[in-house]
């Protein structure tokens, strides 16, 4: 459905102040650790004053509405078997999901997202008890804060599945007035329908209220459509809780039919959200790689995460070596050909998480989160033999030729200690590669290392 995340560069929604040395990644490590123990350390403390009001105002009440209709109501059989089934079928969905999920969060920071967790939790409301909804929220969070987005804070998760409690309390007490509905059954005929739209509204009006609030009160400078974000993808919301409606009917009359349903949605989810992906990504048109521009976009929004987790990262720089006897000798058909295989390879070679683009002619750009140091040689050695041993077919001027291998120069710069900025991690790295290059050229050079330095409060 709908979830906060940060409104510009320089200033955070959730923004806090916090200065981390560059050294002794072990006890950052042990910290960690033990700041999950201890309440009194949490992130969520450091929120602003009207942010943090709110924040624990909206999570007291679902935590109360939970309580409240866990005692006046009893589970069944029934229940917890759609439970089970529903819980499954959502963690499916995520785990086909969470590539394009990932990036989305990335690509539309600033403005609430779409997503179709939604779809499970409305068909939950329209068959489950309330503490069974809330569960299933809560697993839906779970799984995708350790699967899809686990580098975000988790009192934004807490926040946003209380919303969707919330929301799920309007609609169920919608059904429950209607008195239409009932454990084994939902509202029929055309009353029927206008209970479960009604629903259906309710549940999408509260959520979204909820959720638009809270960027307000963090950032209440921002424009109000910043926080409204594209309204056009509410049609997506739309979507999933009518296809919620459709699920809880298949879970009554025809179960069987739920895994053919759930086929459908995994087609939709790419053909729904894509396209808001698409209005936000710029990719390189040669190599289907990031730009430059997005690149960097998204890079500093992952930085900001890697601060606040307080993880490391690498940035590599890599140029093709002799790529210029290529376009010379061969042409520069079988230039293009070349840059699209090593686009190709560099790709085989990265994680989902990892960010690449290309920055013009023979030359990528990949930032890595989570590697260090430690492992960043070991990586871009990798890296290097895949290229130099990658054998090309390309369409040359005299015919078809192959190119036995695509060597290579990267340069690497740390983060943090080579800079906490976009800009610096490339300059670091542009001078790594230079070096490499008037050392020969097919060999990894890691930028000197600065003495320690202390990340900013703000990153630009």
């Amino acid at each position: 459905m709908l979830e906060n995340t940060q409104v510009r560069p320089g200033r955070t929604v959730w923004g806090y102040d916090m200065s981390v040395s560059a050294a002794s990644s072990q006890r950052r490590t042990t910290g960690q650790r033990l700041r999950l123990v201890q309440p009194f350390s949490w992130h969520l403390w450091e929120l602003p004053r009207p942010v943090l009001a709110y924040v624990l105002a909206v999570d007291v009440a679902a935590l109360a509405l939970v309580a409240l209709t866990s005692v006046r109501g009893a589970v069944t059989g029934t229940d917890l078997v759609r439970f089970a089934v529903l819980s499954g079928a959502a963690v499916v969905h995520l785990e086909f999901a969470r590539g394009i999920e990932r990036m989305r969060e990335m690509a539309v920071s600033g403005t609430p997202y779409v997503n179709l967790k939604s779809l499970w939790v409305f068909t939950g409301v329209v068959l489950l008890p309330l503490p069974l909804v809330a569960a299933l929220t809560a697993i839906t969070y779970l799984y995708a804060w350790a699967r899809v987005d686990g580098q975000s804070r988790a009192h934004k998760k807490v926040f946003t599945a209380a919303t969707f409690i919330l929301a799920s309390g309007g609609a169920a007490a919608v059904l429950s007035v209607s008195q239409l509905a009932d454990a084994a059954t939902i509202p029929t005929g055309r009353l029927g329908l206008l209970v479960l739209v009604a629903a259906a509204v309710t549940w999408w009006f509260v959520n979204f209220a909820l959720v638009v609030a809270v960027l307000r009160v963090s950032n209440p400078e921002a424009p109000v459509r910043a926080a409204l974000g594209d309204l056009a993808d509410q049609l997506v919301v739309a979507a999933a809780l009518g296809l919620g409606i459709g699920m809880a009917a298949l879970l009554i009359h025809a179960p069987w039919l739920v895994l053919v349903l759930m086929v459908t949605v995994v087609v939709l989810h790419q053909q729904f959200l894509l396209p808001q992906l698409r209005r936000q990504v710029q990719t390189d048109t040669k190599t289907g790689l990031l730009d430059p521009v997005f690149f960097t976009r998204l890079a500093t929004a992952l930085l900001r995460r890697l601060r606040e987790q307080v993880r490391p990262a690498a940035l590599l720089m890599i140029d093709l070596d002799r790529f210029k006897r290529i376009n010379d000798d061969l042409g520069h058909p079988a230039g293009d050909d070349a840059i699209q295989a090593a686009a190709d390879v560099l790709r085989q070679e990265l994680r989902g998480s990892d960010l690449v683009a290309r920055f013009g002619g023979d030359e990528f750009v990949l930032l890595l989160p989570g590697v260090g140091k430690e492992q960043v040689n070991d990586i871009s050695t990798r890296l290097l033999l895949a290229l130099r041993t990658h054998r090309t077919q390309v369409s040359a001027t005299s015919g078809p030729t192959e190119l036995l291998g695509l060597p290579a120069s990267v340069g690497v710069a740390l983060y943090p200690q080579h800079g906490v900025t976009v800009d610096q991690l490339l300059l670091a790295a542009d001078a790594a590669q230079q070096r490499a290059k008037q050392a020969g050229g097919a060999q990894v050079v890691v930028a000197p290392l600065p003495p320690a330095v202390e990340i900013p409060a703000q990153l630009g």
